[in-house]
């Protein structure tokens, strides 16, 4: 059941990063965040009355949209009720964590979209990466790699190492959280090792910079005795620097 809650929170992610602000994606997330927020990991039955009441004190513009929660697998809808499936209950914490995750991350892109449109138009190609770079940011590795997975499928060869690089990395991340440091030590190595060709700026990511704060966590995983594991607080996780206008 872990499995396919993550896939359905996944797919949300993607869905939400791709579509515009306001969008029924981007409001179910505010949804499952007020949702989790009042279930506690406690008590798994909330009414709808009391997740609107909860957004409408936030001033979040998702009231609308809980019908999209509903038709997803992540809740159960019945009588005015959301709900956890039973399968899914023990994993909440990780529900819970990936939802406000995500949160983050939609405003993030949401700020930043608006700070951007005033100044000039952002590159599609460079639009593309700031999107999967949100989802690093915010601590989404696995939604990372799926994201830009899409992308290499259709890239240029020529760039097709830069998105296994970050493919890589956010999956060597993804096993640190889970604890598995032979895998974080193998997708780390490998994705910093494809990157080195596009130094020392790409796509308009700072590979330098990036790699160098990268070092530390290459050299736990490497270590005789390995150090780490386990879910990282925002501020340890190595964000990749990038401006969305260009590659500097």
């Amino acid at each position: 059941m872990y499995v396919r809650l993550k896939h359905a929170l996944c797919t949300l992610a993607l869905e939400a990063v791709r579509s515009p602000a306001g969008s029924a994606s981007r409001s179910a997330v505010a949804w499952l965040a007020a949702y989790c927020d009042l279930c506690g990991g406690e008590r798994f039955e909330v009414s709808l009355t009391k997740v609107a009441a909860l957004l409408s004190r936030r001033s979040d513009n998702g009231t609308t949209s809980w019908q999209w929660v509903a038709k997803s697998e992540l809740l159960d809808h019945e009588n005015g009720t959301l709900s956890l499936p039973k399968g899914f209950r023990p994993y909440f914490p990780y529900m819970d964590r990936q939802v406000h995750r995500l949160a983050g991350v939609v405003r993030t892109l949401e700020a930043s979209r608006t700070a951007s449109s005033q100044s000039a138009r952002i590159p599609r190609e460079v639009e593309a990466v700031w999107k999967g770079i949100a989802l690093f940011n915010g601590g989404l590795f696995f939604e990372c790699h799926e994201y830009f997975e899409g992308i290499w499928r259709t890239a240029p060869p020529d760039e097709k190492a830069f998105y296994q690089g970050i493919i890589l990395i956010a999956a060597g991340l993804y096993h640190y959280e889970k604890g598995n440091l032979h895998g974080a030590r193998t997708k780390l190595a490998q994705g910093i090792e494809k990157l080195q060709a596009y130094l020392p700026a790409s796509h308009g990511v700072r590979l330098d910079r990036w790699l160098l704060s990268l070092a530390p966590w290459k050299a736990r995983a490497e270590a005789v005795q390995p150090v780490g594991g386990g879910v990282l607080k925002p501020t340890d996780i190595p964000r990749i620097p990038f401006s969305l206008m260009r590659d500097s």
